[in-house]
C-alpha cells in the first residue's frame, strides 16, 4: 500500500509518543522507505515539506544534552585528600586519583570493571609504570582509539613536598601493596584477599569523597579527573596539541573536556581589550 502525507504524519506522531530517540524515528521511517522501494513504489512522500519538518521538529523538542561530569580540580583534590586516611586501602585510591588527574587517562586504562574482567592488555600493570630519578614513566598500551597495542609513555615528573606529588602518591601504594609485574596496578583487600579495584569501587569512592567535602557527588564521575586534567593543563600554558595528545584524543573532543572558568574568560576579556585599546593609540598617534 502506498503511503501518503496524512498516514505517514500520522505515523510519525505514534512513533514520537513512544519513542525517546528522533533518530530512532527517523530509522523506522527509512525501513517503510525500504520496503516502498523494494515494492516498487513511489518514494517522493518521503521529501515532502511536512514530513521533513515533523522530523526536524522531533529532533528539537527530544533533543538530549548529556550531563557533563564536573572537572576535579587541584583545590578538590587537595580537599579530597584531607578526607582520606593513612589506610593501605586509601593509600590506593589516592594514587589511583592522582594518576588519573595526571595521565587524563580513561577508567578502561586504570582498573577493569569487574576483578574477572581485568585485562593486562588494557589496564595497567605494574610492569607498565617505572619509577626514575625524574618521576614516573607509565606505558598506556591500549584505548578507544588505540586498539592496536601502540604504546604511549607519559612522564609524570616528582613534585617535592607536595600531596599531589604522583611518586610519592605511587611510592605509599607501593609500601603497602607490593606485587609482582603482571599484576594491576591498584590493589585493595576485600574479605581477606587482595584484588584490583573495579570501576564500581572507584566510582563509589569518588561520589564519598566528593559528598564529604560538600559537593554534589551527583556531578563527579572518573571523566572528572580527566576533564579537570585536561583543564589544568590548559590553565597551566599547555599547548592544545600537547593536550590533545596527552589525552589520547583523536578529534577535536578534547576542547569539549576543557572547563574555562571564569578567571581564563576575563583574561582573554583584558587581552581584546588591551588590543583594541592598543589600536586606537596607533591610529591617534597617526592623525
Amino acid at each position: 500500500m502506498q503511503a501518503d502525507v496524512e498516514s505517514l504524519s500520522l505515523f510519525i506522531q505514534f512513533l514520537s509518543n513512544r519513542l525517546q530517540s528522533p533518530g530512532a524515528v527517523s530509522n523506522y521511517l527509512s525501513g517503510v522507505k525500504t520496503m516502498h522501494i523494494i515494492n516498487g513504489l513511489d518514494t517522493k512522500v518521503f521529501e515532502d515539506y511536512l514530513i521533513k519538518m515533523m522530523i526536524r521538529g522531533l529532533a528539537v523538542e527530544k533533543s538530549h544534552c548529556p550531563k557533563k561530569a564536573a572537572p576535579i580540580t587541584t583545590g578538590i583534590l587537595r580537599d579530597m585528600y584531607m578526607k582520606m586516611d593513612d589506610t593501605p586501602g586509601d593509600r590506593t585510591y589516592w594514587a589511583l586519583f592522582v594518576l588519573a588527574f595526571y595521565l587524563l587517562a580513561r577508567k578502561s586504562n586504570l582498573v577493569p570493571d569487574t576483578v574477572a574482567k581485568f585485562d593486562r592488555k588494557k589496564q595497567l600493570t605494574r610492569q607498565d609504570i617505572v619509577i626514575t630519578d625524574e618521576g614516573l614513566m607509565v606505558t598506556l598500551k591500549w584505548s578507544k582509539t588505540n586498539q592496536t597495542g601502540r604504546k604511549e609513555v607519559f612522564p609524570l615528573l616528582r613534585n617535592e613536598g607536595s600531596v599531589l606529588c604522583p611518586v610519592a602518591a605511587y611510592e605509599r601504594m607501593l609500601e603497602v601493596y607490593p606485587a609482582d609485574v603482571n599484576s594491576p596496578v591498584f590493589l585493595i583487600e576485600k574479605y581477606g584477599r587482595i584484588k584490583t579495584v573495579t570501576y564500581r569501587q572507584y566510582q563509589e569512592k569518588i561520589k564519598k569523597l566528593t559528598a564529604a567535602i560538600g559537593l554534589d557527588a551527583g556531578d563527579y564521575t572518573s571523566h572528572s579527573f580527566r576533564r579537570g586534567g585536561a583543564t589544568n593543563a590548559f590553565q597551566s600554558g599547555v599547548s592544545a596539541s600537547q593536550i590533545k595528545r596527552l589525552g589520547d584524543w583523536q578529534s577535536d573532543a578534547y576542547l569539549e573536556y576543557i572547563d574555562c572558568p571564569i578567571e581564563e574568560r576575563m583574561k582573554a576579556g583584558r587581552l581584546i581589550r588591551s588590543r583594541i585599546n592598543e589600536e586606537a593609540l596607533h591610529e591617534s598617534d597617526a592623525d
